[in-house]
């Protein structure tokens, strides 16, 4: 529900088919063991711990110079371990981890906010000369990194007279933000013509 309120690509639903999963798998894995001495119960569930991974890397995004999504893949992932103790019956283990997992989600949020300081959310609008694309995003997300601004969203559009592109950058700007900076780095940029910082 924490993942969900803070709109991330796997939310309530994801968590609990994650969990749901991996606590059968568990459950078949000793119970297909039990069977049999000669299995291993833990060689179906260790293919559950590095599976993961393909699913979590599905919830980061690249957004520009910052990247969103590694607590949702972290969580997944911590997912997977809690449906693996509750299927091995650990069920007090598995109580305590969403607890703690819950803890550091939310309360630990709101801590590193306010020990890194309040952010703000600015529109970058640019209007770039059409050359080599990606050698000027690349070149203008490491502008925005100097000043410790993250990109959120880059929308790029073609102007009709030709040569020229506009750029709209959503980003996160510390509290002592200065736009003047920002805009003046931006304009030493040989491809940028106009820069506005909203």
């Amino acid at each position: 529900m924490e993942r969900e309120r803070n709109n991330q690509p796997a939310g309530l639903r994801t968590h609990i088919i994650l969990c749901l999963g991996s606590a059968l798998i568990m459950e078949i894995s000793i119970r297909i063991a039990a069977g049999n001495p000669a299995y291993d119960p833990g060689r179906i569930a260790a293919q559950v711990v590095s599976g993961i991974g393909f699913l979590g890397a599905g919830a980061i995004l690249r957004m520009g110079a910052s990247v969103r999504g590694l607590t949702t893949a972290a969580s997944i992932w911590t997912t997977s371990a809690i449906g693996l103790a509750v299927g091995a019956g650990y069920h007090l283990e598995a109580f305590s981890v969403v607890i703690i997992m819950l803890l550091s989600l939310s309360v630990l949020k709101r801590l590193s906010r306010k020990l890194s300081g309040r952010q703000r959310f600015k529109l970058v609008d640019l209007m770039v000369h059409e050359a080599d694309e990606e050698e000027i995003f690349q070149e203008i997300e490491e502008i925005l990194s100097d000043e410790r601004c993250n990109i959120r969203e880059m929308d790029v559009k073609k102007e009709a007279d030709g040569g020229l592109m506009r750029v709209r950058i959503q980003m996160r700007a510390p509290r002592d933000f200065e736009p003047s900076h920002l805009i003046e780095a931006l304009t030493r940029h040989s491809a940028v013509t106009r820069a506005e910082v909203r």
